[in-house]
């Protein structure tokens, strides 16, 4: 095959010029100074916000495992499904807080595990896993509408708890709810 002696340079020139030309733009270019934040300025309310809610993710996960645990297997899907998202927001932000700012740790999983086992498992325990009753044993009183809403089982519980004083018309719900008619089935029993 026969080639011309000048035959390439055109391509290696041209590849050449076109280098060149983008060397002088970015000589040319002038690079603004860069302003940094600095890392606490944006990190410091990500590892609080994860705190957050990490300590009320495993405030739930705590309440819903303990209820699970307790009433042997029959607490229903939803139950499971908020220990299983409160397990997973929690793990989660520990991994977050483990990548941004490991130290921190320290203090974050102490929290949660007292969150998850004080504030969520033992009320729950306490409470028999009703909301409305705890809130009676936290304030130690009790009317008719909040003992309406709580679960036959802890309508039952308040109405006997001593700790829980009774306003009037609770005590008239009370006595209808301890002294069932013949033949009705006794809640709480």
């Amino acid at each position: 095959m026969y080639s011309p002696r000048g035959a390439g340079r055109p391509k290696k020139v041209l590849g050449l010029l076109i280098s060149a030309k983008i060397r002088f733009q970015h000589a040319q270019t002038v690079e603004e100074p860069s302003v940094k934040m600095p890392p606490f300025v944006w990190k410091t309310p990500v590892v609080a916000g994860s705190l957050l809610a990490g300590a009320l993710a495993a405030n739930q996960a705590g309440w819903s495992g303990a209820e699970a645990i307790m009433s042997r297997g029959t607490a229903g899907f939803i139950t499971d499904l908020s220990f299983a998202l409160g397990a997973g927001v929690c793990f989660g932000t520990f991994i977050l807080v483990q990548r941004i700012a490991k130290p921190v740790l320290w203090v974050m999983v102490p929290i949660c595990l007292y969150s998850a086992l004080v504030l969520g498992a033992w009320n729950g325990f306490t409470s028999d896993f009703d909301t409305t009753r705890g809130e009676a044993i936290k304030h130690r009183i009790a009317n008719a509408y909040a003992l309406e809403h709580m679960s036959e089982k802890g309508r039952y519980l308040s109405c006997q708890d001593d700790r829980i004083e009774l306003t009037g018309d609770a005590k008239a719900l009370c006595v209808r709810v301890l002294n069932p008619a013949p033949g009705e089935r006794i809640p709480g029993k």
